[in-house]
């Protein structure tokens, strides 16, 4: 299978972003998340439009220094953040899709539970076990807060922390130390372009 530069975009005001080499194998280069840029002083609408543009060339400074072949982008889901979150969000996926449309590189969108049910980012058994004992916890103890057994106080896993699982589960022989919570962006990119290599190995074998 010929190789292909794959830059996948977990598009945000902190994009996470991976640079892998899809081929017969998958390769990591490259990885990381672009600082939290946050709202310019100013009124609506002015101020969205500077924001958007603002997360718009930081992306586009990572689209220049790895010249990808095709990029990997998460599609955006209606309705599923405050309307000014989803906005910005919006604005910035224009701009970038404007970029697609002018320069003609090749895109692919993929919808957050597609790629996360073809990658494998299942709960397991030990953290749908580690859920129910923090809910039993909260209701025995009648408390908002959980702890073990230590005293350590314990929270429920959520999607985010399965897929920083499963991406250290994959990438993990590229990391110096594992991803944790606040690399969350970068995990989605990591996973959206394991999930881009996957659908091509798929492909070779039909």
């Amino acid at each position: 299978m010929k190789d292909e530069r794959v830059l996948s975009l977990d598009i945000s005001t902190k994009t996470g972003w991976s640079l892998l080499i899809s081929g017969d194998e998958l390769t990591l280069e490259e990885y990381g998340q672009i600082p939290q840029i946050h709202t310019p002083e100013g009124a609506y609408p002015d101020s969205f439009v500077q924001w958007a543009y603002e997360c718009y060339s930081n992306i586009v400074d990572i689209i220049d220094q790895t010249a990808p072949d095709v990029l990997v982008i998460e599609e955006t889901a209606a309705g599923s953040k405050a309307i000014y979150t989803q906005k910005i969000l919006e604005w910035i996926h224009f701009l970038v899709a404007k970029l697609i449309k002018e320069t003609k590189i090749k895109a692919i969108y993929i919808m957050t539970e597609q790629w996360r049910r073809e990658t494998g980012c299942k709960m397991s058994k030990e953290e749908s076990k580690h859920n129910k004992n923090v809910k039993a916890y909260k209701e025995k103890n009648n408390t908002k807060l959980a702890y073990d057994e230590s005293g350590k106080r314990i929270g429920k896993l959520t999607r985010k922390h399965i897929n920083i699982r499963r991406a250290n589960e994959v990438f993990g022989k590229y990391f110096d130390k594992p991803l944790k919570k606040k690399d969350e962006d970068t995990a989605d990119s990591l996973l959206l372009g394991y999930c881009y290599h996957l659908r091509r190995l798929k492909m070779e074998t039909l």
